[in-house]
């Protein structure tokens, strides 16, 4: 058996791996590996520069329910839009998920275009 400490999204885990030997059990006289630790162990510091920040939603605001990568726009500046009316498509895992005018309104800004990645909870389109 092997002690290694993995980091994941800064989180630190110690783990424990065992051997197996070729028709993957246990290799002999090896016991079971123990569950893994979390340990509190401050990630590095990042020297990689920030993303700039999103626009801050506000009442008109229409924001990504998800993290992932802006599919199409599908509304216009000046547009105007009745609530449930499609704005936008953010892919994440392979999947579609589409954004809606939560109310009337005329889109007065389109913060993103095809292709951008977004954060969750990031300003697409602010309805006047």
């Amino acid at each position: 058996m092997k002690k290694l400490r993995i980091t994941v999204d800064g989180k630190v885990f110690d783990v424990v791996v065992e051997a197996l030997d070729e028709q993957g059990n246990p290799a002999a006289g090896q016991p079971p590996a123990p569950a893994f630790q979390q340990t509190s162990v401050a990630p590095p510091p990042s020297s990689a520069p920030k993303p700039a920040a999103a626009p801050v939603a506000g009442s008109g605001a229409v924001t990504s329910p998800l993290a992932g990568r802006i599919v199409s726009i599908d509304c216009q500046v000046g547009q105007k839009v009745a609530a449930g009316a499609q704005l936008a498509t953010v892919e994440a895992m392979k999947m579609n998920t589409f954004v809606y005018a939560e109310h009337d309104g005329t889109v007065a800004t389109i913060h993103v275009a095809p292709a951008d990645a977004v954060e969750e909870g990031q300003v697409l389109v602010t309805l006047s």
